[in-house]
């Protein structure tokens, strides 16, 4: 089962999820997980999947803006972007632009993430598909573990300002707040390793495993053991969960 969820990057929490219909995929569950949510004055990003005119129009149509990924989904957009920034790669003064630089060290790894945006939307493949649209960015990622070096560019698209900070730190969260849910799911819930397939069976336990996971979240005591520790407290604790939960 393909499920759609929506993560309050600020909170830490699972707002929503909607299962992708039979034969179908996320373009069909995205537009309908959005309606239930409050979006105004928000930030949505999401992957390749979503990066669709009739997506980020419902984004806007919620009063949010966008931060949209490029790929093979949209190819002569992407296409426009990558020559763009070639280009731009030759002659980087005379192209007017907003750079930002972040770095992050983690455990043997270190990652250098150079942002440069840009507001030339008419050196896009038809910017004017996409609703709003006031920016462009190119994210060169470059990583260095055990002394292998690899870069990698990433493009997107937007409806806020050509602002190289905040689109850098958008885009980092959202890839931080990606790997952490499935790592959580994964590992703390076994989520990979359920083998549900008849009726809503799936569905039903995907769902509880999100309220689980905020559930845990609340907890405000950092634990030896992590998320692992606390979701034995709460499967064997009602005191834990009532505490948790606010009730005592």
């Amino acid at each position: 089962m393909h499920l759609v969820s929506a993560f309050a990057a600020g909170a830490g929490l699972v707002l929503g999820q909607r299962a992708t219909a039979a034969k179908s995929n996320e373009k069909t569950a995205i537009p309908e997980l959005l309606a239930t949510l409050a979006l105004e004055g928000c930030l949505v990003t999401l992957d390749a999947m979503g990066t669709q005119p009739s997506i980020a129009q419902a984004i806007r149509d919620r009063g949010a803006d966008y931060i949209l990924s490029l790929k093979d989904n949209q190819p002569l957009l992407a296409e426009s972007v990558q020559d763009f920034f070639m280009a731009f790669q030759a002659a980087p003064d005379k192209t007017p632009h907003r750079f930002d630089e972040a770095v992050e060290k983690d455990h043997g790894r270190l990652e250098v993430r150079r942002c440069y945006a840009f507001d030339q939307l008419d050196c896009l493949h038809a910017p004017e598909r996409w609703p709003d649209l006031k920016s462009f960015a190119v994210i060169a990622s470059e990583r260095t573990i055990k002394g292998k070096t690899t870069l990698e560019h990433r493009f997107y698209i937007s409806s806020l300002p050509a602002d190289a900070t905040r689109l850098n730190q958008a885009v980092r969260q959202h890839w931080r707040v990606e790997n952490s849910l499935h790592w959580c799911l994964d590992v703390v819930f076994g989520d990979d390793q359920m083998r549900a397939r008849t009726g809503n069976a799936a569905h039903n336990f995907a769902v509880m495993r999100h309220f689980a996971l905020n559930l845990i979240r609340l907890d405000p005591v950092k634990r030896k053991g992590g998320l692992k520790v606390r979701r034995l407290i709460a499967a064997t604790s009602d005191t834990y969960r009532a505490q948790l939960l606010g009730l005592v």
